[in-house]
């Protein structure tokens, strides 16, 4: 990792959205790669302390995981102010006002909520159409005044959206496709879909957009494709017939960034795919984070900062809905939720 250019990237996020977290703890994740860099963001931001959660998991054991958070944060000169927790049920979690929703703090539930101060407030570092009702106990939050709001992840300091096509065209030059003049079919809806059909047509690939209730009427088209960008996070519950796409196209390649695809189909066709792990509907196989430490700190930054603005509102004593409005005047990277705000 280019560690100088990483630094600038994170004070640049911390001045760009204005994030100030003095007086704050922070609760957050050791996770891994560049997701090891948001307990760092949080104390460079001035948090008095920052918690990073961690575990066991596929990308790594705890120990390999809390090496790495702290190596990044003693080369930022905050390590002093960080500490990895190995238990959701350790003490310290109650000091914290600030719990974000990243992966080995979720689920924030019962369980979790219980070991929270009344205070804590929950910013969630992505847009609220994408809630999981497994991740977060939104109702029960609710029940107890805990704020919680989204990240704006189409304000223009953020543009997440438009990374989307930078990592179809990332794992497509992974499986030998070059993109450029090559006939690729995007099986998707919505921004999703045609963002990045928008960034791979910039790149001078024949694209066409393909939705699940339509795809048997484009045989012709899946035939001759070099390669099927899976781009659907909307449509939860249909899937693709895998067998009948190696029978129109054994050469075809998958590049799948979320959508209702089943991995031993894939691998029972023989049909190549990238990346080697495909996740379930709802979630992303390939996150921002697959071409770059920057997608994901900036919206980080931005995450802490509607995190900042519901625990100032909780300090001047707001509770639940009246603190999320609060917020979602002061803060322009807040997003609420449809049908409450």
């Amino acid at each position: 990792m280019n560690e100088a250019r990483i630094e600038r990237l994170l004070r640049g996020a911390i001045g760009k959205v204005g994030l100030a977290l003095k007086g704050r703890t922070v609760l957050t994740e050791a996770g891994s790669g560049y997701f090891s860099l948001t307990p760092a963001l949080a104390a460079l931001a001035g948090a008095d302390q920052v918690y990073a959660l961690t575990g066991d998991s596929r990308y790594g054991t705890a120990d390999a995981l809390a090496s790495e958070t702290m190596r990044r944060a003693g080369q930022l000169g905050v390590s002093g102010r960080i500490q990895v927790l190995r238990s959701r049920r350790d003490p310290r979690l109650r000091r914290a006002d600030i719990v974000t929703n990243l992966g080995f703090v979720r689920p924030i539930d019962a369980a979790l909520l219980e070991q929270l101060r009344p205070e804590v407030v929950v910013p969630l570092m992505w847009e609220t159409w994408e809630y999981r009702r497994e991740d977060l106990d939104l109702e029960l939050c609710h029940a107890r005044g805990i704020p919680v709001l989204g990240t704006d992840e189409h304000h223009a300091a953020l543009d997440t959206f438009g990374y989307i096509g930078q990592i179809a065209i990332k794992l497509l030059h992974e499986l030998d496709v070059e993109v450029f003049d090559s006939r690729i079919a995007v099986l998707g809806s919505g921004e999703f879909a045609s963002r990045g059909k928008a960034t791979l047509e910039g790149a001078g690939a024949h694209c066409e957009v393909i939705g699940l209730e339509t795809l048997a009427a484009h045989d012709a088209v899946l035939a001759s494709a070099d390669a099927l960008v899976i781009l659907e996070h909307h449509n939860r519950t249909g899937r693709a017939d895998i067998r009948r796409l190696k029978e129109l196209n054994p050469g075809l390649v998958i590049a799948h960034i979320c959508g209702a695809v089943a991995q031993n189909d894939l691998e029972a066709c023989g049909l190549r795919f990238r990346p080697e792990r495909i996740a379930p509907a709802g979630s992303m196989s390939a996150t921002t984070a697959y071409v770059g430490p920057k997608p994901l700190i900036d919206l980080h930054a931005a995450g802490l900062a509607v995190g900042e603005a519901m625990a100032d509102a909780v300090a001047g004593g707001l509770r639940g809905i009246a603190a999320e409005k609060r917020a979602l005047e002061r803060c322009e990277f807040a997003q609420g939720f449809h049908g409450r705000h």
